[in-house]
């Protein structure tokens, strides 16, 4: 009688088991990535977050980035319809400028959420706060609008720099 209650015992573990380890592939079939949140043609008036700092001699950041030209309440996305979870990323390539930013490889696919290192502000008249924590708390950085120029990008303030969670346009 034990032996036929333990087995019983093992077999529903078993079950919990395979379900509990099954869910997250069935979640990561519905998860998708995104770099770019910017409506401006060619990405021309965008807020750009950058993997890396930006180059000391140059001023320019030409790593992998994130643009946008709206605020991001959470660097790591957000679930339209609660089944679908889509990701805010780095990619490159995302500007056709003459500046070349955003075009290197390094950190291309990676999360933005704590991962970036510099951001330039190439819109006209918004103006964009990075924040430490999500839904726009805690310590924050200003960037002023550059209208269609990613030149100077500013790296984040030392307690930013791969730890920010959100960003504001206003």
């Amino acid at each position: 009688m034990i032996s036929r209650v333990f087995r019983t015992a093992f077999a529903a573990s078993l079950a919990f088991s395979a379900a509990f380890f099954t869910a997250p592939a069935a979640e990561a079939a519905g998860t998708s990535y995104e770099s770019d949140e910017c409506t401006s043609a060619n990405n021309s008036y965008c807020f750009a977050m950058y993997y890396d700092s930006r180059g000391e001699q140059t001023w320019y950041s030409t790593s992998s980035c994130f643009v946008t030209n709206r605020s991001i309440p959470d660097h790591i996305g957000y679930s339209p319809n609660g089944a679908v979870l889509v990701r805010f990323v780095f990619n490159s390539g995302l500007m056709s400028n003459l500046y070349n930013t955003c075009r290197g490889g390094s950190g291309s696919g990676r999360e933005l959420k704590n991962a970036a290192a510099s951001a330039s502000n190439a819109e006209c008249s918004a103006h964009y706060r990075v924040y430490f924590s999500s839904s726009y708390g805690g310590l924050s950085q200003e960037f002023l609008p550059n209208c269609g120029d990613y030149w100077p990008a500013d790296n984040l303030l030392t307690e930013l720099k791969n730890d920010n969670a959100s960003n504001a346009r206003y």
